[in-house]
């Protein structure tokens, strides 16, 4: 009998995907006892020969989208197909420890009506998995982030899933442990639960691109998140970040010449926390215009 689902939305990520399937097939919890529900959105990189080729000991079910739907579509089919009571949400790019299944049910028989988060550690290097020492970048505030977390199916069906609508990028998971909370559910934190989220350094122009095209995506969806619910607690995380105190800065930086060679000079001369910091602003400012145009958007309608 099935009695977890772990859902894990992927695109072009084949390496990475790779090392964190087999780590979780290689867990505690009885392999006939849990299910890994892998959803390809559409992956160009040879995942799907990958996962052909694999022959792990846990129930594996491969389902490949065959146009892109984004991350709300894709971990809903995911939930929508999954057997398991218990739906525990990971990510291709994240490597856990052998007892995460464990860790995840043990909370859900110890307590009624929780989310359990589990620590997620931020590494740049395969070689830190296993590495306990937390660092600032690791801390999140997240009611529900999907990197390391888990509910009953039951609950998700209850609330209505992923809303569909923020599909552009950021705050699905939010918005969905939101209403969760509003249900009635309550979070519950297990620091064994342990997940190692691969990242690796991106100092380009061309990661920096990206970035923007990112964050102005968060921002709409963080205009639907609040419009959908316009409350003081939404409107406090999605509009109170201190740094879009100095978004002026970032809009600098993204339109002006001279603000364009400082992050230039930052980045040729490995100044990582100036490089770093002035991304960051750089990023609330994608972040403010695409709330904005989203929110005049809405009103004029």
């Amino acid at each position: 009998m099935i009695e977890a689902s772990v859902v894990i939305p992927s695109y072009n990520r084949k390496w990475i995907l790779k090392k964190a399937l087999e780590a979780l097939s290689n867990q505690t919890y009885p392999p006939d006892k849990y299910e890994i529900i892998l959803l390809d959105d559409g992956s160009t990189d040879g995942t799907e020969q990958m996962v052909r080729s694999l022959h792990l000991p846990c129930h594996l079910r491969y389902l490949k989208n065959r146009q892109r739907m984004g991350l709300p579509k894709t971990r809903n089919r995911g939930i929508r197909e999954a057997r398991g009571e218990i739906i525990i949400f990971t990510d291709s790019d994240v490597i856990v420890l052998p007892d995460f299944i464990e860790q995840h049910l043990s909370y859900h028989r110890k307590y009624k009506g929780v989310i359990v988060n589990g620590e997620l550690i931020q590494i740049s290097s395969l070689d830190q998995v296993g590495k306990k020492r937390k660092g600032i970048f690791d801390i999140s505030f997240s009611p529900f982030d999907t990197a390391n977390v888990s509910v009953k199916r039951n609950f998700l069906i209850e609330v209505g899933l992923f809303d569909e609508t923020l599909a552009p990028y950021g705050w699905q998971d939010i918005e969905l442990g939101y209403r969760l909370i509003k249900r009635g559910l309550k979070k519950k934190k297990n620091r064994n639960a342990v997940g190692y989220h691969y990242k690796t350094a991106k100092n380009s122009f061309n990661d920096l691109s990206f970035l923007c095209e990112k964050e102005k995506m968060r921002g709409i969806s963080g205009a639907l998140f609040y419009k959908k619910f316009p409350e003081l607690k939404v409107k406090l995380a999605t509009q109170c970040n201190p740094l879009f105190a100095f978004s002026f800065i970032g809009k600098w930086i993204d339109e002006k010449e001279s603000g364009r060679k400082i992050l230039e000079f930052s980045e040729k001369h490995k100044i990582n926390w100036l490089y770093s910091s002035l991304v960051k602003l750089v990023g609330c400012h994608y972040y403010l215009q695409g709330f904005k145009e989203t929110m005049k958007k809405m009103e004029d309608r």
